[in-house]
């Protein structure tokens, strides 16, 4: 589908009123006396308290239904989970592109440079280090079961961003659609057919947590579109993102690049129950 123009649609909203004459002592003096003197005058004083009690009950009533309206930012107001990737968030504004025939380097047949570009944004992500401190901002609590850095490496624990597993069961699905292809070498599928289905199940189910979890709230407008006889919905639509690239080099700058061997089983190390649903 060819780009269609983004509506913008930006509407501001004003509060007007009008300012009440005002007069200096002196004035009000005078004018004062003269009402006193002259009862035609006394009209408009009355006009005058009319309109200041108008506007004192207006703003009184304004706001107690300011003050009784729940607000959108207490709700939003939800204590983000600790992790010290924290420090590479960076907001930006990102579009979509959702064209059917949209060429992408991530999509496509199979070829060498198509798994060089998804293995460079999430399999080859090594796991990177928390320190004690970290865990326990993190809400870490059972940390005698989780698997530690050797001093050599300067202790801590090991740990992985999130973004890296999501992109990879992503990826699994790829490959499981061109099966063909990675059946044959792809480690993945070199196992039980059991295993590689659990496998994919768990992956369609962590993308679903995911999805609900950050449930986009983007607007997707429909449009009339030549060659389609009902409404098509435009999928090029602006997004409020993070800046990939500064994680996925926050992620690469701390990777702590060790054999699995090498981890420390303490003597106090306690093995969590197989199968376990793990919690913190």
């Amino acid at each position: 589908m060819t780009n269609v123009p983004y509506p913008k649609m930006m509407v501001k909203y004003f509060s007007q009123y009008s300012p009440v004459d005002t007069v200096d002592d002196d004035s009000e003096k005078l004018a004062g006396d003269a009402e006193s003197a002259d009862p035609r005058l006394k009209p408009r004083t009355l006009r005058l308290w009319l309109t200041h009690g108008i506007l004192i009950c207006t703003s009184v009533l304004s706001f107690t239904l300011w003050m009784r309206t729940p607000s959108t930012r207490l709700r939003n107001d939800i204590p983000s989970i600790y992790s010290p990737a924290n420090v590479a968030i960076e907001p930006m504004i990102a579009r979509f592109n959702g064209t059917l025939n949209f060429p992408s380097i991530y999509r496509g047949p199979p070829s060498p440079e198509v798994d060089a570009a998804w293995n460079r944004i999430g399999r080859n992500v090594a796991p990177v280090r928390m320190t004690h401190e970290e865990m326990l901002k993190a809400g870490a609590t059972n940390l005698r079961s989780k698997v530690r850095y050797p001093d050599k490496v300067g202790g801590g624990y090991m740990a992985s961003l999130e973004y890296a597993h999501q992109l990879h069961c992503v990826n699994l699905l790829r490959k499981a659609s061109w099966l063909e292809y990675y059946e044959p070498a792809d480690i993945s599928f070199q196992t039980t057919p059991e295993t590689v289905r659990l496998h994919l199940d768990h992956c369609i189910e962590m993308i679903r947590q995911n999805i609900m979890c950050n449930a986009d709230v983007t607007m997707i407008t429909w449009y009339w579109v030549q060659g389609h006889t009902v409404p098509y919905p435009n999928f090029n639509t602006r997004h409020r993102c993070r800046n990939f690239e500064k994680i996925m080099d926050w992620s690469l700058e701390h990777a702590i690049h060790i054999d699995e061997t090498e981890v420390i089983r303490s003597k106090d190390t306690v093995d969590l129950p197989r199968h376990q649903r793990v919690t913190s």
